[in-house]
């Protein structure tokens, strides 16, 4: 067993690294049975969800449709967004995803140009243990009045050092290539260096884009999605829950590097975590970037 204590770059979080290779993954993997139900984000029951904000249409019908959430965190501003017609899809197999990201840029837009308004979260969750209380898949924007603990924490960290602080962490992982998983020509996935979950992934622009409201390469960055849920996914199962948030600042904060987490839910948290707000991860992101190139490279996944 390996064990020490890491410092999260950007916020500085502590999280515990106490990796037990007899613990593998798989023994955690998510089975759950859906139960039969009428599904209200599917084609054909559009009536049963609040009437849409927003939609993209495709040849033979909508693509993605947004919605007001009917339990809302903070009444009107709180979107559903119903990522595919199709109820079986997931991130890797949606052939609209480049539509959906663009979905993502539309809603950041709209609520930043509300008053008040000083953050929007951009979430999607899978699976129960992720917080998906509906199997169909679909994503959340939920627009604040206030700015969230982790962000105020990088931002502190950037303006008392000065610099991209990520971007400079994005050199030095390119340099070690201890935890890069793949490179494309915009983007590179890093396994995070002081995760919150094991197998924790980073997708990270390679030049400093602020916001995730000045993104613009769709197609490329779908790919680059696609590949690495993909490649978790035939390492932890196909069930895999998951959550993926866009870690992003507002359109007026220019000195800031947004990125997107997936984050598997592949332990739980237990009274330590919620005691001391600090982690343990039971895989290290070194031996996780190991084991996921392993299976990059055996050829189950192909990452470009």
């Amino acid at each position: 067993m390996s064990f020490f204590i890491r410092e999260d770059p950007l916020t500085g979080e502590r999280c515990i690294i106490a990796s037990v290779r007899s613990r593998r993954p798989h023994l955690l993997r998510e089975v759950v049975e859906e139960e039969p139900f009428q599904c209200p984000f599917c084609p054909g029951n559009e009536s049963l969800t609040p009437k849409e904000s927003f939609r993209v249409d495709g040849d033979s019908g909508w693509l993605v449709r947004v919605i007001p959430n009917k339990f809302p965190a903070i009444p009107h501003m709180h979107d559903v967004i119903v990522d595919s017609p199709d109820h079986r899809t997931d991130v890797d197999s949606m052939p609209h995803l480049d539509k959906l990201l663009w979905t993502y840029k539309e809603r950041l837009v709209y609520y930043y140009n509300q008053d008040s308004i000083k953050y929007v979260a951009v979430f999607r969750n899978r699976g129960r243990s992720a917080g998906a209380s509906i199997p169909h898949p679909h994503s959340q924007v939920l627009a604040l009045p206030f700015y969230p603990r982790r962000f105020l924490k990088e931002r502190d960290r950037y303006e008392r050092e000065n610099r991209n602080v990520l971007g400079d962490l994005m050199k030095k992982e390119l340099e070690l290539q201890e935890r890069v998983l793949s490179v494309s020509k915009n983007f590179v996935v890093l396994m995070a260096y002081a995760p919150v979950t094991p197998y924790e992934v980073w997708i990270v622009p390679k030049e400093q884009v602020s916001s995730f409201v000045f993104e613009s390469r769709f197609e490329e960055l779908a790919e680059v999605l696609k590949d690495t849920v993909s490649l978790l996914k035939s390492f932890l199962g196909e069930g895999l829950p998951y959550n993926i948030t866009f870690q992003s600042a507002p359109p007026w904060d220019r000195d800031y590097h947004y990125y997107i987490r997936i984050l598997p839910r592949v332990a739980v948290f237990g009274g330590f975590e919620l005691e001391t707000e600090n982690v343990i991860v039971s895989v290290a992101p070194e031996e996780a970037a190991m084991e996921l190139r392993t299976v990059k490279y055996a050829g189950k996944t192909e990452l470009k």
